[in-house]
């Protein structure tokens, strides 16, 4: 008999004994006995069965087919089976770590008790919760792809709206600058126009008196004098220098005048009318402070004359 307040332990059968890390383990062969933690501090015995042969059978038959599936060549094993393969590598379950943790030493004379390995239902069960879960990732990544390529597409769409306004715009505004530009060169001929038509207005009016003036010069007796003799100019000069091979080419071979008479004839009669010998006829009319500049004019005269004779000769 023990003594009131001490507890009874039962001590198992086999061997016990602690490995190199310190952690005691028991082993247990069939027909022994286990120990098992009681509501107190002691222990209770507890038998341990060995597996029944059904048990042995389901369990090999999951090894061997795991086996075959993991000897398989890569080329012939599905998407799912090599990937449920890769996460038991990667992410082994908590009941092999234990099992492999609580392994004895070899120094162990007991054998642990062997656990149980899974059925071939558990191993399908858990195939179709990796390959579920497979799915839903992939389901996951295509949407997230599909998102994005929707993503894609609507600034795609944007940035080609924007393009095709900023086209429009720059449309807009060529056809602006061209009906501005057709409006200028539209004023600018039209201005060119009227002043072409005063011109010729002018050079008329100026022919119309140059020979007004030479008929007048036949039959009247004035004095002349630089300003009123008849020049074969636009306007009449006030010196020497605005006497000009191109101002008298400009006054008497414009197309305001004399349309039914060649250039040719024009330069011929006036050369008759500017002659030296000729003119020389009004020298007892002109003052005699300006008669030096006067003969000098009509020199000047004579010579373009001349010479507007001569490029008109050249180009037959």
């Amino acid at each position: 008999m023990q003594a009131a307040g001490t507890h009874r332990h039962h001590r198992p059968m086999g061997t016990h004994h602690r490995s190199h890390s310190g952690q005691s383990y028991t082993g247990a062969t069939a027909g022994s006995i286990r120990r098992k933690a009681s509501g107190g501090r002691g222990y209770e015995e507890r038998p341990v069965h060995p597996p029944g042969p059904w048990e042995q059978m389901t369990n090999t038959y999951s090894w061997v087919v795991e086996q075959e599936i993991l000897h398989r060549p890569k080329a012939s094993r599905k998407p799912t089976e090599e990937w449920v393969l890769k996460q038991q590598i990667y992410f082994p379950e908590e009941e092999d770590l234990c099992s492999r943790r609580y392994m004895p030493s070899r120094s162990s004379s007991m054998r642990r008790e062997v656990p149980p390995r899974r059925t071939w239902e558990e191993v399908v069960y858990r195939y179709e919760i990796d390959a579920e879960r497979w799915m839903r990732h992939e389901a996951e990544v295509r949407r997230l792809a599909e998102e994005r390529q929707r993503a894609q597409a609507r600034i795609q769409e944007e940035i080609r709206r924007i393009d095709e306004r900023i086209q429009q715009r720059r449309a807009a505004e060529k056809r602006l600058i061209e009906e501005y530009r057709m409006q200028g060169w539209a004023t600018m001929r039209e201005r060119e126009r009227r002043e072409q038509r005063r011109m010729e207005k002018v050079v008329l009016e100026s022919w119309e008196k140059y020979e007004a003036r030479w008929a007048e010069l036949g039959a009247s007796t004035e004095l002349l004098s630089f300003r009123n003799i008849p020049w074969p100019l636009i306007s009449p000069p006030k010196s020497i220098e605005d006497i000009t091979p191109a101002a008298i080419q400009t006054f008497l071979l414009s197309p305001a005048h004399s349309q039914t008479t060649s250039s040719k004839d024009r330069l011929r009669s006036a050369q008759l009318r500017w002659h030296p010998d000729r003119f020389r006829r009004l020298h007892n009319r002109i003052e005699e402070s300006e008669k030096a500049m006067i003969e000098e004019g009509a020199g000047v005269v004579a010579r373009c004359l001349n010479e507007l004779m001569e490029r008109e000769k050249s180009k037959l």
